[in-house]
């Protein structure tokens, strides 16, 4: 569970579809997560993101970054 002390990192960057599929992913496995930039990255992804690529992102707790880098290396095949 994530407390005030958390410090949040970004596990993905993609479209709002793909973070969604991430977050999904990452809350089955008890993973709390959530999205930056969802309405704004899919409205309009050159003012959140350079250039527009991939404007949405997962965060996290730090405290969960192994095993969230785990999953999502199962996820993207690597």
């Amino acid at each position: 569970m994530a407390t005030n002390n958390d410090i949040m990192v970004q596990v993905y960057a993609g479209s709002f579809n793909e973070a969604s599929e991430v977050q999904f992913l990452l809350e089955n496995e008890g993973i709390e997560s959530f999205i930056e930039n969802g309405l704004m990255g899919t409205i309009a992804p050159w003012q959140v993101s350079a250039g527009g690529v991939a404007p949405v992102k997962v965060m996290i707790s730090d405290k969960d970054m192994e095993r969230a880098m785990e999953l999502l290396k199962d996820f993207q095949g690597q």
